[in-house]
């Protein structure tokens, strides 16, 4: 079954065809590095790095591109607020932002290109906009002509900016020749970073870098371009308008898909309103698989909440996964009931991710076999362990280690603990428990009996 894309360029669900065959191209548009990154960013980009990690497991061979904008009127601002130079804003929120990304286990990006890295490629497209009659030049810069590009509005279905419209980084100038048009090159202001080229003293806007960056990777056209739906307008329809009208080809990028938007404990996301979270705050409130498994446990198109009461659900369901999989013995024989029951499900999961990369109703298929599993008298074995391993190799968001640690000071405070509750001296009982958990130690007493693992927290 060929991998289908919801496309939001055509607004249809297609086959996924990248252009070189077994090779995709995928750029997704990063952070701007003015502040700590926010689960905002954590949603979108744990989900895009599942989308690389399916597209790797069916057998293409994927370049991940991602943008760093570190030259931005919101780092400027900051650097102004707190009296620290732009560049040194940039790099301590950078480094934050890889560190997050890495606790999260977003490991698939290839490629890290920062705004300032490609000044050069900045300016040589604005050059080819101005000779192709895109672009004019004001008293403060080179803007975009929006009337001179026809297809502007073909991505998001329209053309002006709405109230709900993030406005901040469309210029006001009085000149203008349409309220839309935005900067393509900024002139140099005092206190600002500037570059001197031949476009005048100054620094790049907001859109330009990533489609400078991206040309300079994968040329002008290219496969898969990804992000969070409140960028589709105006940000990536400026970003179709000047590749497709500096290169005179299209589209700038065969596939769009974008991630719906987070909400948190009941509100959308703003810093304006206080209700901001960050990675690093989130993952104070639970630990990193827990939140990657709420991210993925949602359709990266749907909007979803964000707060206690989902990611305790996450958490008992990621648990109840690696509950599962601590049952498992590896040394059993499978029957063939079994083995197949395994590989329909494996096969009924990837139906799921073919279709547009369906991650619920992937989960739901496994849940559905780990209920079927306990229910039967035969012991789960080898093809259930393969089964849970393919799972966490694409979620990335399970602690399968075995049950048995080895560590035989452990094993013997839990037969220990056996024996006095088997002899109802529950107080001392529940001291030993009390003392395991304080050593990271979680136990799980069954029928069969006792089981214990140390739990991770990353």
């Amino acid at each position: 079954m060929a991998i289908k894309v919801h496309n939001t360029l055509t607004g249809r669900t297609e086959d996924f065809r990248p252009e070189r065959e077994t090779e995709v191209r995928m750029f997704v548009c990063g952070p701007t590095v003015y502040g700590p990154s926010h689960v905002g960013h954590a949603k979108t980009y744990t989900q895009f790095d599942f989308i690389a990690a399916y597209l790797e497991a069916s057998g293409y061979k994927v370049t991940y591109l991602q943008n760093i904008t570190d030259v931005d009127d919101k780092i400027i601002r900051r650097s102004r607020e707190e009296n620290v130079p732009p560049e040194d804003i940039a790099a301590l929120f950078e480094k934050q932002y890889l560190e997050d990304m890495a606790a999260l286990g977003n490991t698939r990006v290839d490629i890290h290109a920062r705004a300032h890295d490609h000044i050069d490629a900045i300016v040589d497209q604005v050059k080819r906009l101005i000779a192709r009659g895109h672009a004019y030049q004001l008293d403060d810069g080179w803007y975009f002509d929006l009337a001179s590009f026809p297809g502007y509005g073909k991505l998001s279905g329209r053309t002006d900016l709405r109230p709900e419209d993030s406005v901040s980084r469309i210029d006001d100038h009085s000149k203008k020749r349409s309220p839309g048009d935005f900067a393509l090159w900024k002139g140099r202001k005092d206190g600002e970073p500037f570059w001197d080229t031949e476009l005048g003293p100054g620094r790049p806007g907001w859109h330009i870098e990533d489609t400078a960056i991206t040309e300079t990777f994968f040329g002008p056209s290219y496969d898969l371009h990804g992000g969070a739906v409140d960028l589709i307008f105006p940000h990536h329809e400026a970003e179709v308008a000047q590749m497709e009208a500096a290169s005179g080809i299209e589209p700038l990028a065969r596939y769009w898909m974008h991630t719906g938007l987070l909400r948190v404990d009941g509100d959308k996301m703003s810093k304006s309103t206080g209700n901001f979270l960050t990675i690093r705050d989130a993952l104070a409130r639970t630990d990193s698989r827990t939140l990657r498994y709420a991210f993925l446990s949602q359709h990266y198109r749907s909007s979803m909440e964000l707060n206690d009461s989902t990611l305790e659900q996450a958490r008992a369901a990621r648990r109840r996964i690696e509950n599962f999989a601590r049952t498992i013995d590896p040394a059993h024989t499978d029957s063939p009931a079994n083995t197949s029951r395994a590989d329909a499900t494996w096969k009924e999961m990837r139906e799921h991710l073919d279709d547009d990369f369906d991650t619920p109703g992937a989960l739901a298929v496994l849940f559905q076999f780990i209920r079927e599993q306990n229910r039967t008298q035969e012991p789960s074995g080898p093809a259930s362990l393969r089964l849970i391993q393919d799972v966490n190799d694409l979620f990335g968001t399970f602690d399968i280690a075995s049950a048995d640690q080895g560590d035989t000071a452990v094993d013997d405070l839990v037969k220990e603990r056996d024996r006095l509750r088997a002899a109802r001296n529950f107080a001392e009982a529940d001291a030993i428990r009390d003392q395991l958990i304080k050593q990271g130690i979680t136990l799980e007493d069954s029928p069969e009996g006792t089981r214990w693992w140390k739990e991770k927290t990353q």
